[in-house]
């Protein structure tokens, strides 16, 4: 919310990085809608996603043949760079604003939100769609301790070299509609190298714009 700095160097350095897996052999630009189905029908032989693709995933390619893995480091204006990714969290937060002093209607939407929240939901949102619970009694189960995502995703999100916390506020509305186009216009061509900085410092002026 105090602002950000991408339009600087190792802003351009990365959107050079995306431009030269054009080039890289061992490079596969598949939307993230079809990821998974190319790996289950060998077309790609990894897939860099989050834990929402691993139900599908597991499926499409058959629990003994699958794998997980930390994000691996790559190489970036010629160091080599840790990836990470935003560790989301989910709020439940109560408005008692439309309920207008209505204590049943508040009472209601509190016990939804304590339903969704309490252990048994964990439980079974991590069976269900393989989102890692908080609750450490659920975290401590057997069903979660011996899953490979669920390990991968303790050591990603227990080190800040893996994750940053992703802010719950509403500037993050632009940076994931604004930062789409700058990952695939170097790598598509449609960004030039030249506009790079260009492309960063308005990135930079269009998430302080937003309110």
């Amino acid at each position: 919310a105090k602002g950000t700095n991408w339009a600087n160097e190792k802003g351009v350095a990365v959107m050079q990085w995306l431009a030269d897996q054009k080039n890289n052999s061992g490079f596969v630009n598949v939307p993230d809608n079809e990821a998974v189905s190319k790996f289950g029908n060998g077309a790609v032989d990894a897939i860099e996603t989050g834990p929402w693709n691993y139900p599908d995933a597991v499926k499409a390619l058959g629990k003994d043949k699958m794998g997980v893995a930390v994000y691996p480091t790559i190489q970036i204006g010629g160091q080599e760079v840790q990836q990470k990714a935003f560790m989301g969290v989910k709020l439940y937060a109560v408005n008692q604003a439309p309920a207008k002093g209505n204590a049943k209607r508040i009472a209601a939407a509190y016990k939804l939100a304590s339903y969704l929240t309490a252990k048994d939901s964990q439980a079974n949102q991590f069976k269900t769609r393989s989102i890692v619970p908080s609750n450490k009694q659920v975290q401590s189960s057997s069903a979660v301790t011996s899953d490979p995502l669920a390990k991968v995703v303790a050591t990603m999100t227990s080190s800040s070299d893996y994750t940053v916390v992703m802010p719950k506020i509403s500037q993050m509305s632009t940076f994931w509609n604004v930062s789409a186009p700058l990952l695939s216009g170097p790598y598509s061509g449609k960004i030039a190298p030249a506009d790079y900085m260009a492309k960063l410092k308005q990135f930079d002026e269009d998430l302080a714009a937003t309110k």
